[in-house]
């Protein structure tokens, strides 16, 4: 049969499933933006036809030709719908991002349509967006579609109550004012959703501890208000059980919920007397089996998760989930300059061992909570990561995970959102991709005339980075949440800011960025190029070109920060270590330059309050050598720098 698109054909569905017919209707209304007629959609077709079928449920799908057209069969009508786009991919459209600058849309004077069959099946069954951001639940329609098109299953809303502080999270006051507008796009998709984050806090509210300090942790001298609540108290347990029915009933859409504990690296569990002899994974398991017995009475076929998370990251031993507990492994201490599965890297290898034993304690199900894109834990930027997303994917295919999500969180919108959502959900399908070929369909979308030069720029700066990244046990033992009552003195710590480790741990580190900063002046050469050279692109090619040169500089920082903590280390004389401080503050007024011309003002506070966690580091640095006076000054600065930011803040969240 001639499979050209003509005026003669129609679209075949007799399915009145919601998202079959969102599948019917985004077939037709693409078709007719790549320059095809409209299409008429009914339940038997007399001509040539796009035959649209679905089962009943599953996301793999068949696309054949026949001798009337062509058949797209969907496992369920959400394969269905990624058959559909499977087609359009097919046909030369492309979407690389949430955004029309991530999107490229051919347009043809005929359309022809492939006639060769195409079965694929997922590689795991959950691929989810975590959406972790006021700032990208304001653009959460964008994101949303983006991840049905590419083929993502889940949206995993990732929010805080009103007693936390929502840097990594979305105030769950904002995902209830959105929730009308999202929950509907959500759905029609076929969709999951998951929901929650760090509540647990506010099952257990502080201002109970004047009137009840027994439902609150002891430290070993005392009850104490702070960290996790008292798991062993039944009165706790209580109050934590009516606290999730009411979540559950007020959230009935969601799949799995997720009501972790404390965010912090360690330390706010209880050893009261009752609690001494339970690792904090115990402890934690206790109230979530507290909360999964609320749940099992509202919703049976739902999941509440375990975090393993920190400290909660080996198995629970005492403790086994009830039945309708899985576990989410969220492994934040690792190195990203190789895949999670690289048994020679320090960092990584024990890991193994650990997620396989939580896999075996946790048979209703297993996923991981990756964080290629947190512009908190990479300091506000995305650095390429397409080599190990691939080896992470392949690896957690291999040790039998069930679903993978990605974290974007960060302090400000993106003005590109790089290659990595791109590769992250082609992997997530099917991980054997080349990661290469991944960054280049994602240059070829966002400039198709400069493409190659693009793409030279990600490499250069994946090299950078990934020298950078390459961090050891030394440096994971530097990090600390920093001291809650002095953050000035005692500023928190992430993965990257290992600077001060003892020798020869800092000179090697100071090695690594020298090299990372040796790769950047060919991505620099090929974005002047693409810059130079196209036209057309130039909005385009004008973010990316922002976005990479915020990790130019950020690079550049650490290398001064990491010089400026070599030369104390060495003792050199005060006069050198000035010399070195200062090319350390002027890389990060840099930084702060960058800001003002690319961060919105809406953004501001929160960009500049983790940018000034990167001056306290050279503050600390600086005290060393510092008259007392000095040091006086300097902290009263900081101080006064916090206060306003965390007042603006304050002001724009009860706004």
């Amino acid at each position: 049969m001639n499979h050209f698109l003509t005026s003669h054909w129609s679209i075949e569905l007799a399915s009145d499933q919601p998202t079959a017919q969102f599948a019917a209707h985004e077939l037709r209304r693409a078709l007719q933006r790549m320059g095809g007629p409209v299409l008429p959609i009914t339940a038997a077709a007399a001509g040539p036809r796009i035959a649209l079928r679905h089962g009943p449920d599953g996301d793999g799908f068949v696309r054949m030709a026949d001798e009337r057209g062509l058949v797209l069969i969907g496992e369920g009508s959400r394969g269905l719908l990624y058959a559909v786009y499977s087609l359009l991919e097919a046909l030369g459209w492309r979407w690389a991002g949430p955004g029309p600058a991530d999107e490229y849309l051919p347009r043809y004077a005929q359309l022809r349509f492939p006639a060769a069959t195409v079965a694929e099946q997922p590689a795991f069954a959950r691929r989810g967006l975590v959406i972790g951001h006021d700032l990208f639940l304001a653009q959460a329609e964008a994101w949303i579609a983006w991840a049905a098109r590419a083929r993502l299953n889940t949206i995993f809303i990732h929010t805080i109550g009103a007693s936390g502080m929502p840097l990594g999270a979305c105030r769950w006051r904002y995902w209830q004012q959105r929730r009308p507008r999202l929950w509907p796009l959500i759905a029609e998709r076929g969709l999951r959703l998951e929901i929650g984050g760090h509540h647990l806090r506010d099952a257990v509210p502080r201002r109970l501890f004047r009137q009840q300090p027994d439902l609150f942790r002891h430290d070993g001298r005392r009850r104490v208000a702070d960290g996790n609540p008292c798991p062993t108290n039944p009165a706790t347990q209580a109050l934590v059980r009516d606290w999730a029915r009411r979540l559950f009933a007020a959230e009935p859409n969601a799949s799995v919920y997720h009501l972790w504990p404390e965010d912090r690296l360690g330390g706010g569990w209880c050893i009261c007397p009752h609690c001494r002899a339970l690792s904090p994974s115990d402890q934690s398991l206790i109230l979530v089996n507290t909360m999964a017995v609320a749940l099992a009475e509202h919703n049976p076929a739902a999941h509440i998760a375990y975090l393993a998370y920190h400290d909660t990251f080996a198995p629970p031993q005492h403790i086994v989930p009830a039945a309708n507990v899985e576990v989410v492994i969220a492994p934040r201490q690792r190195s990203y300059a190789t895949g999670i599965g690289d048994a020679a890297n320090p960092v990584n290898g024990p890991l193994a061992g650990q997620i396989a034993a939580l896999r075996a304690t946790f048979p209703a199900g297993a996923s991981v909570f990756e964080y290629y894109l947190d512009g908190i834990l990479f300091k506000s930027t995305l650095p390429p990561l397409g080599p190990t997303i691939a080896a992470d994917l392949c690896t957690y295919h291999e040790w039998g995970l069930d679903g993978v999500h990605v974290l974007l969180t960060g302090d400000r919108p993106w003005l590109a959102v790089g290659p990595n959502p791109h590769s992250f959900a082609a992997l997530a399908w099917q991980p054997q991709r080349e990661p290469a070929a991944l960054r280049g369909e994602y240059a070829a979308t966002r400039a198709p005339a400069t493409a190659a030069l693009l793409d030279t720029a990600y490499a250069a700066l994946e090299t950078a980075w990934r020298h950078t990244l390459a961090i050891t046990p030394a440096d994971l033992r530097r990090q600390h949440d920093g001291h809650r009552h002095d953050p000035v003195t005692h500023p928190p710590r992430d993965i990257l800011d290992s600077y001060d480790a003892p020798p020869p741990h800092c000179e090697q580190r100071l090695t690594a960025l020298h090299e990372a900063l040796d790769a950047l002046p060919a991505g620099e050469a090929a974005l002047a190029a693409a810059q130079h050279t196209a036209v057309a692109e130039q909005a385009a090619l004008t973010a990316d070109a922002a976005e990479w040169s915020a990790s130019a500089l950020l690079l550049r920082f650490f290398a001064a920060r990491q010089e400026a903590a070599v030369v104390q280390a060495r003792r050199a004389p005060p006069a050198r270590q000035r010399q070195a401080l200062a090319a350390a503050r002027t890389a990060y007024a840099d930084l702060l330059n960058w800001a003002a011309r690319h961060v919105p003002p809406s953004a501001h506070a929160g960009h500049r309050l983790l940018r000034t966690l990167l001056a306290l580091h050279l503050d600390q640095l600086e005290r060393r050598i510092a008259p007392p006076w000095r040091n006086a000054q300097r902290r009263w600065q900081r101080w006064r720098e916090l206060a306003l930011l965390l007042a603006r803040l304050w002001w724009q969240w009860q706004r």
